[in-house]
């Protein structure tokens, strides 16, 4: 039978039925995940599984605390997935610095991002398989020694390739620890605490981008990008001696086949992806050759869509995947995980945006252009676990959709500030009440996703998310690159036309990224009104 709520949160006129909904929709206090009413495929949560947050059994430890060893493993894993995450947007502000220093183009360039970001996406498919083959520890130690070396051989390269090899090893490292980090959150995290937690870990995902141009802008002009990387090993070496002595092993390693086969296809169909949008603007901005661009363009992209294919259907009728692919069956589930993707896509693209458009087309300087970030990074790093907090205090759909609506406000003032006569510190203003929305929306987003499938495969789940938020990542700077690109053609870098037309590619980058977030907005409301539904159908079958 459904339980009932108290009286604080239904009046005295509330129906049976409209309470069951609720629990299963809204999850009120502290009812976080009492819902969704499951299908019937194997990979769904159980909501009679007292170890899962959509447990009836739930409630039934309201006090749990969270230990100082698990906090310390998740503070451990979090630095390194923060200083991964750091350096990619980091790095977009030192782009113009990079170019002169080795003679490269913005083309060129732009790849020790996207590179990174595509390496990080194909490694951290493996966390399921890596998860249930070998320790944690050894999982993190080896993450941590990768990161590190990527590190101190950028901080010393002679030349670009060095560097751009120096940035892929560090993604591996990061596509090891990203997913590890909530790995832990959810397999070993108190039940009742498991909002406040991810919040927390998302709060890495979500500040470390926004704070990246800050560090990067004010690190360029004093003491040097080179000198930059080498100071966050120290941060790294923290991290190593305090995950080492408290990470623990909740459960036995298991044999697990690794499939090579499945590896190759996605790194095809994701590589081949991200250069076809890359041809793509390319054969836009082009005054000549761009046939053969275009269709350079539509061959890559069919290649990836063949690639992705045939990667699910192995997964599908392999008995150890990468990836289990059957929870993707899980409609709640694939809706928040598209409405995350693409609120990732949406940050990562403006973490290339505003440092490139504040410079080229405003003329600030390096330092400058990450400041712009600061104001709404910092705002963020506070709200992320308020986010959390709120969704274990009155359920998923209020805190997600209403700090969603803030985020499309934030986005609509920039584009509305964003003109010849504005100052750069306008877009701010905008950029603060997005960060505000996004940071609470974001974690709680996963966490939602992750609500709705059983606990033995949430590794593929965190693996799922993690994965295509990298992808989003790499998708998000090709495409701002590829708006700013198309506006600048045919004018001269540093003319007064050339700063005008950056100012309108990126408006035009803008309204991409609000149709972006617009689509996001509508996935998370679409998830829940599915839950609603089944919520409903169960109450009609208790009849």
């Amino acid at each position: 039978m459904p339980k009932r709520v108290s009286a604080e949160h239904h009046d005295d006129n509330s129906t049976e039925e409209e309470i069951v909904i609720d629990q299963a929709v809204m999850a009120e206090v502290p009812d976080f995940g009492d819902g969704p009413i499951n299908d019937d495929t194997d990979y769904e949560s159980d909501p009679d599984d007292p170890g899962n947050p959509t447990s009836d059994n739930y409630h039934d430890h309201p006090g749990e605390k969270i230990s100082g060893k698990l906090l310390c493993a998740v503070i451990a894993t979090g630095i390194m997935a923060f200083i991964g995450i750091l350096t990619e947007t980091m790095t977009n502000v030192l782009f113009p610095t990079i170019m002169e220093e080795f003679s490269v183009d913005a083309a060129t360039v732009q790849w020790l991002t996207t590179g990174y970001l595509l390496t990080v996406s194909l490694v951290t498919p493996l966390s399921s398989y890596l998860n249930r083959r070998f320790t944690i520890k050894s999982c993190f130690v080896v993450a941590v020694v990768l990161c590190v070396a990527g590190l101190l051989i950028a901080a010393a390269t002679p030349n670009f390739w060095l560097l751009m090899a120096a940035r892929v090893l560090q993604g591996i490292g990061t596509g090891i620890s990203l997913p590890l980090m909530f790995n832990i959150i959810l397999e070993q995290s108190p039940r009742s605490r498991l909002g406040l937690l991810m919040g927390v870990g998302n709060m890495v995902c979500a500040i470390a981008p926004a704070l990246g141009p800050t560090v990067g802008g004010v690190a360029c002009e004093s003491i040097g990008w080179r000198t930059m990387f080498a100071l966050l090993t120290i941060f790294l070496v923290i991290a190593f001696f305090m995950g080492f002595f408290t990470i623990r092993q909740p459960r036995p390693t298991a044999h697990a086949k690794f499939n090579f086969v499945q590896l190759l296809l996605l790194l095809v169909g994701f590589v081949a992806f991200v250069f076809a949008l890359d041809q793509f603007g390319a054969a836009v901005a082009a005054t000549e050759g761009a046939g053969g661009k275009w269709l350079m363009a539509v061959v890559l992209l069919v290649v990836a869509v063949i690639a992705l294919v045939w990667f699910a259907a192995l997964c599908r009728k392999s008995r150890d995947p990468l990836i289990r692919m059957g929870i993707l069956r899980n409609v709640p589930f694939r809706w928040h995980l598209l409405a995350y993707v693409m609120l990732e896509g949406v940050t990562i693209g403006f973490g290339y945006l505003i440092p490139n458009l504040s410079q080229l087309g405003f003329g600030a300087s390096p330092a400058t252009a990450g400041l712009l970030i600061l104001p709404g990074a910092l705002l963020g790093a506070i709200l992320a676990p308020v986010g959390g907090a709120l969704l274990d205090r009155f359920g998923a759909f209020k805190p997600i959709m209403g700090t969603m609506v803030l985020a499309v406000v934030g986005i609509l003032l920039m584009i509305l500030l964003v003109h010849p006569s504005a100052t750069v510190w306008m877009i701010c203003i905008g950029y603060i009440a997005y960060m505000a929305g996004f940071s609470m929306a974001y974690p709680d987003t996963m966490t939602a996703g992750m609500s709705v499938i059983r606990p033995e495969v949430q590794p593929d789940g965190n693996a799922m998310f993690s994965t295509f938020q990298q992808l989003a990542g790499a998708v998000g700077t090709t495409v701002m690159s590829v708006c700013l690109v198309i506006a600048q053609s045919g004018h001269e870098q540093g003319t007064a036309a050339y700063a005008v037309a950056t100012q309108s590619g990126g408006k035009w980058g803008m309204v991409v990224l609000l149709v972006v977030l617009l689509c996001a907005v509508a996935s998370n409301l679409h998830a829940f009104m599915v839950r609603r539904r089944e919520a409903r159908a169960k109450v009609a079958a208790m009849q």
